[in-house]
C-alpha cells in the first residue's frame, strides 16, 4: 500500500471528487470528502489549521495511530450518515499493555486558547486504545488536556479502552460539552497496582457539561464504572447509567470534589461494584444530588450509596430502593463522613445505614424523608416512573428553586407539576407514563408520543422556507426523509419506511433541519 503526501492528497480532492478512498498520514487539514479514509501513520492537525470531515466518512486506522489536534477538527455527521472512527484489525484488542488491535485516539494536548472550537456530532468511536506509555494511557477515544472548546453530541462510544482513566473520554482541566451520547462497553484500568477511573468518562480538575447521555455496560477497576469526577464541578443532568461495573461506585464516583452545581435527574439502575457502592460512591466530596433514582444496584457493601473519607454529600428528592448488599441503601465507612438526606425515599431509613458512620454513628441531617415502596410502573419505556399510588408524588422539597434544576425531568416532561416536585428522576403528570403528553425538544413538536399508528410532526419558531425531516432508527439507519414548507399543516408519519413497510416497535430519532439549524427528538412506537 503506497503513501500519498498531503499535497498530493489535496490534489486528489480537487481533481477526483468522486474518489471513494484516500490514504493519509502526517500533517492534515482541509476537508475529507472521500467515502473511506485509510490512516497509515500518526496524524497532526497543525496549529491554526482545521480539518473538516464530511458526514458518512469511514475512517479506518491501519495500526496504532492517533490524531493529534493542535488546531481544530469538525466531524459533523447526520442521522443515518454517521462518521465512523475504527481500526482495520481488532485482533489482540484486549491486550492491556500494547496498542495492537486498536487505534490510538484523538488527542487535544494544550491546544492554544485562540484556536477554533472542535466539534464531533453523529460520530461513532470504536476500538480505540490508550496504552503503551504513561503519556498516552488516558482517554481511550478522546483525551482533552487544558482545552475547553470541545463539543461532542449524538455520538456513540463503543468498545474503547484506557490503561488508566477515561475508557472512552478523559478530561483534564477541560470544560467540554458532552450531550446526547451513548457510552457502551468501554473499559478503564489494568491488572497492575494502578486503578482505572471512569469506564466511560473521567473528569479531573474540570467543569464539563454532561447531559442527556446513556451509559451501558462500561467498567473500571477503580472508581466509577460509567463516570468518575475528581476535583471537578460538573453539570451532570438527565443521564441514564445501567449495567456498569467498578471496584467502587458501579455507576459513578465523586472524589475530592466540592461541586457548586446540583447533579440532577439521573437514573442509576442495575449497576454493581466489587466492593463498595453498587450505584454511587463519594470519597472526600461534598456534592449535591437531586432527583436521582437509585435502584437494582448491588455490591458487597452499600448496594445503593457509599461514603468514605469525610464525605458529606447532600441528597434531595431522591429514591434509593431495591438495592442489595450490606447496607442495602447506604453504607458509611467512617465516622467523619456525614451524608445529608432531605425529602428522599430511602429503603430501611437510618436504621439500615451500615458502617462506622451508620446507625448510632450517623450524624448527618435526615429530614422529611420517607421509607415506603415508591410504586414504580415496572414496565414499558420508563419503568421507573411513578404510579398514581406512589407516596413520592408531590413529596419533594416544597421550594426547589435553590437547587437550580432543569426544567424537564428524565422523560422530557415538566419537572414540577402541581406546584411541587416529586421524588425521583421522573415527575408524575397525571398518567402512568407520558403516552398522552406532547413532547417538545427545542422547536420540534411530536404528538402523540409514544404512538401506535400515526405521528404528527411540526416545527415552531424556526426561520426559513423549507424544512427537511429525517427519521432514523436508534442505530442511525435512515427510515424516511421528507421535505415540507414551514407554516404548512404538520407532517403526518404513518409509521412506515420509505418502501411503505411498517416499522417495528422501538425508539426512533426525528431530526428537523432548516436555515442551518437542526433539532432532534425521540419518538417511541
Amino acid at each position: 500500500m503506497r503513501y500519498i503526501s498531503t499535497l498530493v492528497l489535496f490534489a486528489l480532492f480537487s481533481f477526483y471528487t468522486n474518489a471513494t478512498s484516500v490514504i493519509v498520514s502526517g500533517n492534515v487539514n482541509g476537508s475529507w470528502t472521500a467515502d473511506t479514509v485509510l490512516v497509515e501513520g500518526n496524524l497532526v492537525i497543525p496549529q491554526g489549521e482545521t480539518l473538516v470531515i464530511s458526514s458518512g466518512t469511514f475512517i479506518q486506522f491501519q495500526s496504532y495511530y492517533r490524531i493529534d489536534v493542535q488546531g481544530s477538527i469538525k466531524a459533523i455527521g447526520l442521522p443515518g450518515d454517521t462518521i465512523i472512527f475504527t481500526i482495520s484489525d481488532t485482533s489482540n484488542f484486549m491486550a492491556q499493555t500494547q496498542g495492537r488491535g486498536g487505534w490510538s485516539g484523538i488527542r487535544f494536548l494544550q491546544v492554544a486558547s485562540s484556536e477554533d472550537s472542535s466539534v464531533f456530532s453523529f460520530c461513532r468511536f470504536e476500538f480505540s486504545k490508550a496504552t503503551e506509555d504513561s503519556a498516552n494511557s488516558y482517554g481511550g477515544a478522546i483525551l482533552a488536556h487544558g482545552f475547553d472548546k470541545l463539543r461532542i453530541e449524538n455520538c456513540l462510544f463503543s468498545n474503547n479502552y484506557s490503561y488508566y482513566s477515561g475508557g472512552a473520554v478523559h478530561l483534564l482541566a477541560s470544560d467540554a460539552i458532552i450531550k446526547k451520547c451513548v457510552f457502551r462497553s468501554n473499559y478503564s484500568g489494568n491488572t497492575g497496582l494502578v486503578f482505572g477511573y471512569g469506564g466511560g468518562i473521567c473528569s479531573m480538575n474540570s467543569s464539563p457539561v454532561i447531559v442527556n447521555n446513556e451509559f451501558y455496560k462500561n467498567a473500571s477497576t477503580g472508581v466509577g464504572g460509567a463516570v468518575s469526577f475528581d476535583n471537578s464541578d460538573p453539570t451532570f443532568d438527565n443521564n441514564i447509567m445501567q449495567y456498569n461495573f467498578s471496584g467502587l461506585g458501579g455507576a459513578m464516583g465523586v472524589l475530592r470534589s466540592s461541586p457548586s452545581r446540583t447533579m440532577s435527574n439521573n437514573l442509576v439502575i442495575n449497576n454493581s461494584a466489587l466492593f463498595f457502592g453498587g450505584g454511587i460512591c463519594c470519597i472526600r466530596s461534598f456534592p449535591v444530588f437531586s432527583n436521582f433514582t437509585v435502584s437494582g444496584n448491588e455490591a458487597a457493601y452499600a448496594g445503593g450509596f457509599y461514603c468514605n473519607d469525610s464525605a458529606s454529600p447532600s441528597m434531595y428528592n431522591s429514591v434509593i430502593w431495591g438495592n442489595s448488599g450490606l447496607g442495602v441503601s447506604v453504607y458509611i465507612w467512617d465516622v467523619n463522613s456525614a451524608p445529608n438526606f432531605y425529602y428522599c425515599n430511602i429503603e430501611g431509613d437510618t436504621a439500615g445505614f451500615e458502617g462506622s458512620g451508620g446507625q448510632l454513628g450517623y450524624h448527618g441531617q435526615y429530614l422529611n424523608n420517607l421509607s415506603e415502596n415508591p410504586d414504580f410502573i415496572g414496565s414499558g419505556l420508563f419503568p421507573f416512573q411513578l404510579l398514581a399510588t406512589s407516596a413520592c408524588i408531590d413529596a419533594g422539597t416544597p421550594d426547589a428553586a435553590f437547587l437550580n434544576l432543569p426544567a424537564l425531568d428524565l422523560a422530557g416532561a415538566l419537572r414540577i407539576v402541581n406546584s411541587r416536585i416529586d421524588i425521583g428522576s421522573y415527575e408524575f403528570n397525571g398518567t402512568t407514563s407520558i403516552h398522552t403528553k406532547k413532547a417538545f425538544t427545542e422547536n420540534l413538536n411530536i404528538f402523540p408520543n409514544p404512538f401506535v399508528q400515526g405521528l404528527s410532526i411540526s416545527v415552531s419558531g424556526m426561520v426559513g422556507t423549507n424544512l427537511e425531516i429525517s427519521i432514523t432508527d436508534i442505530q442511525g439507519k435512515l427510515i424516511l426523509q421528507k421535505k415540507m414548507a414551514l407554516n404548512d399543516s404538520p407532517l403526518q408519519w404513518d409509521g412506515c419506511n420509505s418502501e411503505g413497510n411498517t416499522v417495528p416497535k422501538g425508539v426512533y430519532l426525528i431530526m428537523a433541519e432548516t436555515a442551518g439549524k437542526s433539532f432532534l427528538a425521540k419518538a417511541i412506537k
